[in-house]
């Protein structure tokens, strides 16, 4: 028989006069791995933090007693100021309700009057608890993440070295590697956007890693292949709602297309045998013929026409496309930059990130760097951008170059402010009204754009 670990009934969530989730119902049993997809904004990581800590505004979340549920963050969880062994030593979330129970039991235990009442059932639970942490890794997490760190290709850096140190990439690594421990006694599994930052291998890695995970799973991502690869069930949030779908993620897309083409013949077919039905109507009460069935026609038509609601409800919402335009500054200069012999090392790496390159772009190129995490992609964009000098070796940027950069951590972003304040601390010189339509092109909603961006 299959066992239900967690059930979602009914479930509200807003924030403020922003609804962002309604009437939510799902379902997940022990074995499901549910991909949850949808736009940017449509609320899939609001979903899982509302089922994770059970914060709904209206209905019930309800899990199975015992279960243990494990998050991997969209965010990557990582203190900067830390070194690498340092931050393979913390403890995921997988462990905090058991050592928090685990410590309210023995705050239980220094009281005398403990014992005077039924306290063996209590004893057995922290044994169970004690027992349940040692076989999870709890008493070992650096140790069982550096080995998972060796599988990821991260065991070239000294375990001394600052976290600051790392690429993007390497940051995502570390962070699943330490959340990673201890999964073999959990039994759900949150992840939003897993593969965030991973290269190719890292990926593969996690595919193999998640497919033998025997736990459920729900993961918000839009890595297609990973669904696909994954996957066993997927649920799309659009129009607030939650809707359910068998399969990976090419089967949904097969399936929706047919369900949208039945959805809108069935929508097509209704408002014409309500316009038929409706003239029917008339042209009796034109010929002034009392007929009985003139009332039956009303009913059938209001009937009709609740039907009608419901389906265009489930309709999905026409998205504008996102139309991005980015207009060079007109150069006379075919020249761009020119790096020469380029050299660039870290403290603790037993090789040059950089050795000795050379690279020449010129006006019109599209050049796509590659590469696996830590080999050096970022360190030379940040080069080019002089936020980084190099050890030896020159960078020459033509005159009358600008060079615009797009940070992988949003490194230029206050997530305490919102999309307008934001805009208008960059540029200053932009009036309100040309920032809230660069923002609608971008297809954020009167509601986002007063949003915190931490919230987003």
């Amino acid at each position: 028989m299959v066992r239900e670990l967690i059930t979602v009934e009914g479930v509200d969530r807003s924030f403020g006069p922003t609804d962002v989730l309604q009437d939510i119902n799902l379902i997940v049993n022990d074995g499901d791995r549910i991909g949850i997809v949808g736009h940017n904004g449509a609320g899939k990581t609001t979903l899982l933090n509302t089922i994770s800590d059970q914060k709904q505004d209206v209905g019930d979340i309800d899990f199975a007693p015992g279960i243990r549920i494990a998050y991997l963050t969209q965010i990557r969880d990582i203190e900067s100021d830390s070194t690498i062994e340092e931050e393979l030593g913390r403890k995921g979330r997988q462990f905090q309700e058991l050592e928090d129970e685990i410590t309210s039991i023995e705050a239980q235990m220094v009281d005398p009057s403990f014992y005077e009442g039924d306290w063996e059932p209590v004893m057995e639970r922290y044994s169970e608890l004690q027992q349940t942490l040692a076989s999870s890794g709890g008493g070992n997490v650096a140790g069982i993440a550096k080995g998972i760190l060796e599988k990821l290709g991260l065991d070239q850096h000294p375990m001394d070295m600052p976290v600051s140190q790392l690429s993007g990439g390497e940051k995502a690594k570390l962070a699943l590697a330490r959340q990673l421990v201890g999964l073999s006694g959990i039994d759900v599994i949150f992840l939003d956007e897993p593969t965030n930052h991973l290269d190719i291998q890292t990926t593969e890695w996690l595919e193999a890693f998640m497919k033998d995970f025997k736990g459920a799973q729900l993961i918000v991502s839009h890595d297609r292949y990973f669904l696909d690869q994954v996957c066993n069930r997927i649920v799309e949030i659009d129009n607030l709602r939650a809707w359910p779908w068998k399969g990976n993620y090419s089967q949904f897309i097969v399936q929706k297309v047919a369900s949208e083409q039945a959805l809108n013949e069935r929508i097509v077919n209704l408002e014409k045998k309500i316009q038929s039905t409706t003239g029917a109507i008339q042209q009796m009460k034109r010929a002034n013929k009392y007929d009985k069935s003139i009332s039956a026609k009303h009913k059938m038509i209001t009937r009709m026409q609740q039907e009608l609601k419901a389906l265009k409800a489930r309709v999905p919402k026409k998205r504008k496309p996102l139309i991005l335009k980015l207009d060079a500054i007109d150069k006379a200069s075919m020249d761009v930059l020119e790096l020469v012999d380029a050299t660039k090392t870290f403290e603790g790496l037993e090789r040059p990130i950089l050795d000795n390159q050379t690279l020449e772009v010129r006006k019109g190129d599209r050049i796509g760097i590659v590469g696996g995490n830590g080999q050096g992609k970022t360190t030379l964009l940040k080069i080019i951008n002089e936020e980084m000098k190099l050890d030896s070796g020159k960078i020459d940027v033509s005159p009358g170059t600008v060079i615009g950069y797009f940070h992988q951590d949003h490194a230029t972003l206050d997530f305490e402010l919102n999309p307008v304040e934001q805009i208008q601390k960059l540029r200053p010189d932009y009036q309100y009204g040309d920032i809230r339509a660069a923002l609608g092109r971008f297809q954020f909603s009167s509601d986002q754009v007063g949003t915190k961006l931490k919230q987003l």
